[in-house]
């Protein structure tokens, strides 16, 4: 019995261990964060002047190759026909991490804002090797550095260490 229970153990941390180098935080030398969870979540953030972004959703590993798979939080928008007082629902996306019922109003004032849910969308592949992760484009190939105007720019993230 121990002997099965001792392969077993083995068995679920070899294959939960391979994921393990891939979690934590990562920044960008600009103003983008992607942090990559144990539970196979992840968090992408973008923070630059007023402008703001948040993304969250489920990461997946193939060949040291990260694929992130948007998840969105939607609101229910209620929308009131003032003569036939006809209330009809529509799904639009929320300001925050929580699924709400909003009046058009509050609605109105997110679509205003400079920040919100998926404003600036993370990347939806992205190569790791050495505790950096690289964008890979729509080419297929690893971005290491990105030109604007005449300067260079290393765009990988590195992970964050506490």
């Amino acid at each position: 019995m121990r002997l099965t229970e001792l392969i077993l153990i083995l068995l679920i941390s070899s294959l939960t261990f391979g994921q393990d180098k891939y979690v934590g935080i990562y920044n960008d030398r600009f103003s983008e964060s992607i942090e990559l969870k144990s539970d196979s979540t992840f968090v992408h953030n973008y923070k630059f002047d007023l402008a703001s972004s948040w993304t969250i959703g489920k990461w997946k590993v193939k060949k040291d190759t990260i694929y992130l798979t948007t998840e969105f939080v939607m609101d229910t928008l209620q929308i009131r026909d003032s003569e036939s007082k006809i209330i009809r629902d529509s799904l639009v996306i929320s300001s925050d991490r929580e699924s709400n019922r909003i009046e058009k109003i509050e609605h109105l004032s997110y679509l205003l804002s400079s920040g919100g849910q998926n404003r600036l969308k993370p990347p939806e592949k992205m190569f790791w090797k050495r505790n950096k992760i690289y964008r890979i484009t729509e080419e297929g190939k690893v971005e290491k550095i990105r030109e604007v105007k005449s300067d260079k720019y290393k765009t990988y993230f590195r992970k964050q260490y506490e």
